[in-house]
């Protein structure tokens, strides 16, 4: 009866005045009246009561059951044995019962993935990270159980290489989270722009001094900026647009050379039956 009581009191909220907002329950689920709205007006208010009460007898909270509607509309039509088969999967890969609704929530999505490709993505985090420190990143990233798999591994390469984090703070930081373009311009800018300092890998010289990886690569774009004096919004989308281009100018090169290669191994098959039909045609003489 409690869960059904806080799913009709959801749905009576949307009757509620713009300025009563901030002292209901919405408040306190960090969601905005206009998202509400938005998903009432897209589902229907019958569809959406029902949703939250699916989701709910299911063992999500009334909180969880929201966002993970906000973020994937289409979950109120997928059937329970649907739903029931990804929380299995994720168990049988170890999770508990609450990290297991958690991982769900944070990214719903994975209710749309492939089960094997699930599995093949968190078996990479562990080769990559360790056991445990991967089953921590999937904890706090879990975006990287959907993602392809050398994007994951180009991230954490170029925390290690380029940044001197070790795999303990890659997986507890959940820096995993960001996408990878925004990791390499934001580490980038703050470079070039003297706030993050070439870290001396012999002896981390200037690591305690850079700033925090929550601060870098978590915040907002406007607490990012706020950072740098003399740096206004425009320099940084400015940068970002080249960090782009030089993204795209780089992919192209390794599908140039790739063309190449595969030219190369087109001419080597050629030639090598060009000279076992010579060799042929001299038998038959």
């Amino acid at each position: 009866m409690l869960r059904k009581s806080s799913s009709q009191v959801l749905c009576q909220l949307f009757r509620k005045s713009e300025t009563s907002w901030s002292k209901t329950l919405l408040a306190h689920l960090h969601t905005k009246s206009e998202e509400i709205a938005d998903m009432q007006n897209s589902l229907g208010q019958q569809v959406l009561e029902e949703s939250l009460q699916k989701y709910q007898d299911l063992g999500f909270s009334l909180k969880q059951s929201t966002k993970m509607l906000l973020d994937n509309p289409l979950l109120s039509k997928y059937p329970n044995e649907r739903i029931c088969h990804s929380y299995e999967v994720l168990k049988s890969m170890g999770f508990k019962t609450e990290e297991t609704k958690e991982i769900l929530v944070q990214e719903p999505k994975i209710f749309d993935r492939d089960p094997r490709i699930v599995k093949r993505n968190y078996s990479n985090l562990m080769m990559q990270l360790g056991n445990h420190q991967g089953r921590i990143a999937a904890l706090g990233a879990p975006n990287t159980l959907i993602e392809n798999s050398l994007t994951t591994n180009e991230k954490i390469d170029y925390c290690i290489m380029e940044m001197l984090i070790n795999k303990p703070e890659i997986a507890r930081s959940k820096i995993l989270k960001c996408p990878f373009i925004l990791i390499k311009t934001r580490h980038k800018f703050a470079y070039r722009s003297g706030l993050y300092k070439k870290i001396d890998p012999k002896n981390k010289e200037g690591l305690s001094s850079n700033p925090s990886i929550s601060d870098l690569f978590l915040s907002s774009d406007k607490f990012f900026l706020s950072r740098f004096k003399g740096f206004s919004v425009e320099d940084y989308v400015v940068f970002e647009a080249m960090m782009l281009n030089e993204e795209e100018s780089f992919k192209d090169e390794e599908d140039d050379e790739t063309d190449s290669k595969d030219d190369l191994t087109d001419e080597d098959s050629d030639d090598e039956d060009i000279s076992k039909g010579k060799k042929s045609y001299r038998r038959k003489k």
